[in-house]
């Protein structure tokens, strides 16, 4: 099990994505070096971010796959809270993280837990025999894409 050290280093993937999803204090309250208890705060709001953007977003959906969401993210709270080292948390937010990703493209699978080794070939991975995604693009998104686009490249962003 990994100790937190005074390290801007140790973890840095992590407080990076802190500070540019939930904002420059986040980054600061886990920077050189936070207790466990910070840690799981901002676990919990980058968990509640999620909820609030999935809420806010995606306007097409079937009640079903909203429930689902509430109650993955919901579990990702709980296996935060539970988390008994910085260690157990990032794992608790790899799966719930992991899990969602999947349900954003269809489903989680459920069956591949029976097979030894589950093939990577698209037949084992095709998500679609509950809900179909599709993501669209309106005009104005497309501007505000090549906008945004150039402002990062001005500003050496990748």
């Amino acid at each position: 099990m990994a100790e937190i050290r005074a390290d801007l280093s140790q973890y840095y993937a992590m407080k990076s994505l802190f500070e540019r999803v939930l904002g420059r204090s986040s980054f600061r309250r886990v920077k050189d070096y936070a207790p466990l208890t910070v840690w799981k705060a901002e676990a919990r709001k980058l968990i509640k971010a999620i909820a609030l953007s999935i809420e806010s977003t995606v306007l097409v959906v079937d009640d079903e796959w909203k429930d689902e969401v509430k109650s993955l993210l919901d579990h990702g709270v709980s296996r935060v809270e539970m988390s008994a080292s910085v260690d157990q948390l990032f794992a608790s937010l790899a799966a719930t993280f992991g899990e969602l990703a999947f349900l954003q493209v269809g489903f989680v699978p459920r069956g591949h837990s029976r097979m030894d080794r589950v093939p990577l070939i698209a037949q084992n991975w095709k998500l679609d025999p509950v809900r179909s995604v599709q993501y669209v693009q309106s005009a104005a998104q497309r501007a505000t894409q090549a906008r945004l686009r150039k402002r990062g490249t001005q500003n050496g962003e990748t």
